[in-house]
């Protein structure tokens, strides 16, 4: 099918019968999804919110699980310890960065998914 490179998308197929019309509708949700969650880890894990943060995560995971996004919720569980160890700001920004660089190829790859 897609050329996509980090999500899984013989399975996103599968779980809508290979529907054109619901894994568009189904990969525009997404993007919504990714790019609300890009934007809220960084901002509660900059204020090492952990109340919002876990929303926010919670959210996602659903998402990231039927996608085979294992990196997603691996870095998100990885962040929830740099908010309980106190760690150096520096440490947050690179798990930041990393997620806006997981979430960034998640979308193009979900834009891909939607133009071809």
């Amino acid at each position: 099918m897609q050329n996509t490179k980090i999500i899984d998308i013989t399975s996103l197929s599968e779980m809508l019968y290979g529907e054109k019309k619901y894994i568009t509708e189904f990969s525009e949700a997404a993007i919504e999804s990714f790019t609300e969650f890009r934007d809220n880890y960084a901002l509660f894990l900059t204020d090492r919110d952990e109340t919002n943060f876990r929303k926010a995560g919670h959210k996602i995971k659903p998402v990231a699980q039927m996608l085979g996004l294992s990196q997603i919720i691996e870095e998100y569980e990885h962040a929830k310890t740099l908010i309980w160890d106190e760690k150096p700001e520096q440490e947050i920004k690179h798990s930041i960065a990393k997620m806006n660089d997981i979430c960034n190829e998640v979308i193009i790859d979900l834009n891909t998914v939607i133009n071809s």
